[in-house]
């Protein structure tokens, strides 16, 4: 997955830098699990994810209630489900280790994420992004 201003732009610099590091971060590990490479840095990366997406949703959430962005409730909502799926991917790993079926999983998820939840949901605070100044 690569960032498209056109397409992922939420028109908030801050929001917009941490989306490009998600990026970043699933075509980082894309590579390192075609290179073979994925069961030294799963841990780091599930890790990484829980971290990332605690402070950006809150980031996030903020800012849109702080605009009444109308997506603000959805945003909300698709936040929560990420988190349970994250919380899945993160107890198969203390339970069974790593699983490269279940980190491609995880990356191929998170790209439709990517897709799906910032150019469907997070954009749709363009309009309101100038009012925000967190």
């Amino acid at each position: 997955m690569k960032w498209s201003d056109e397409y992922y732009s939420t028109g908030v610099e801050r929001i917009d830098n941490q989306h490009k590091m998600l990026f970043r971060m699933s075509e980082d590990f894309r590579t390192s699990l075609d290179d073979g490479l994925g069961d030294r840095i799963y841990d780091g990366l599930l890790k990484s994810l829980d971290m990332y997406a605690r402070s950006h949703f809150r980031l996030e959430e903020n800012c849109m209630a702080s605009c009444e962005c109308p997506a603000a409730k959805e945003n909300s909502g698709a936040h929560r489900r990420f988190m349970e799926t994250l919380r899945e991917f993160q107890d198969r790993y203390s339970a069974d280790g790593f699983a490269p079926g279940d980190a491609r999983e995880l990356v191929d998820y998170l790209d439709r994420w990517l897709s799906d939840h910032i150019g469907g949901i997070d954009v749709q605070l363009k309009p309101f992004g100038a009012q925000f100044k967190g």
